[in-house]
């Protein structure tokens, strides 16, 4: 399964046209045989061009701290099936690459039955990978988040797993939950802007007592993400919806997340 706009664009480069429209959505678009597989999202092109995987997260192998995440070497194995040997195209967005020196990007192949795939999609689709999202370097974030809620509703990967559960706000969260990146879902009850010095912060608050309850912050910085998407009154946007949070828990009163653009948060309405 393909979502179309996805679809559209790999017919573009299958047929080996499109490539000004490819290149008005992304900054690069990249050509190369896989030659290593590190981990779950990050492979290695010819030439040495180590490529992430654009907005998703895989959990980590550890080679630097020697401590393996559940699901890290399925994950790896998964990619590794998928693409090892495979000459694929990588498509970028507005940053093509990180402070590592790595292309981020989207891996589209063709299947030897003559199918267009897309490994971040199926690791996502399939449990492997989260979804992960920046601000300024999203691309196909509405299906991604499809494919993650297909994976969560069939308990795939790591959605079998008690880390990966989605917390309630009402009871959000445990103190091994604090640092990590995890799905909170629960109702928007009220807002207030605060005003500060160095630029104001929405807050959307999940609970009764705004020091104790679960919170999400969005700065004054991060508001054009949201206007961009086409919600400009941010407060009224989401008070008395039923969302689902994605991001890091941050013990500030009682725990918040900051939010930076629409696609951390899910209206489930």
């Amino acid at each position: 399964m393909m979502y179309p706009r996805a679809l559209l664009l790999l017919v573009a480069v299958a047929a080996g046209l499109g490539w000004g429209i490819l290149e008005a959505h992304a900054g690069d678009v990249l050509h190369g045989r896989v030659v290593r597989v590190l981990d779950g999202d990050t492979l290695i092109l010819d030439g040495d061009r180590r490529v992430r995987l654009l907005d998703i997260n895989t959990p980590e192998m550890g080679f630097d701290t020697g401590k393996r995440e559940p699901m890290a070497q399925e994950a790896t194995d998964a990619l590794r099936r998928m693409v090892f040997g495979q000459w694929v195209t990588v498509q970028t967005s507005h940053q093509p690459k990180d402070a590592y020196g790595r292309w981020l990007g989207h891996v589209f192949w063709r299947t030897p039955d003559g199918r267009h795939a897309w490994a971040n999609g199926t690791l996502v689709r399939d449990g492997y990978a989260h979804v992960y999202t920046f601000a300024d370097n999203a691309l196909y974030a509405p299906e991604l988040g499809a494919y993650e809620a297909m994976a969560q509703a069939n308990r795939r990967g790591l959605w079998a797993l008690p880390a990966w559960q989605v917390r309630a706000a009402a009871r959000c969260c445990a103190r091994e939950d604090i640092g990590h990146f995890r799905l909170v879902e629960g109702t928007v009850r009220n807002t207030a802007h605060v005003r500060r010095a160095k630029g104001g912060r929405t807050y959307l608050n999940f609970g009764d007592d705004w020091k104790t309850d679960f919170t999400v912050m969005i700065a004054d910085s991060d508001r054009a993400w949201f206007k961009q998407a086409g919600i400009r009154d941010i407060e009224n946007h989401y008070k008395g919806k039923r969302v689902r949070v994605h991001g890091i828990l941050q013990p500030v009163n009682g725990v918040q997340v900051r939010v930076t653009h629409p696609a951390q948060m899910a209206i489930l309405d």
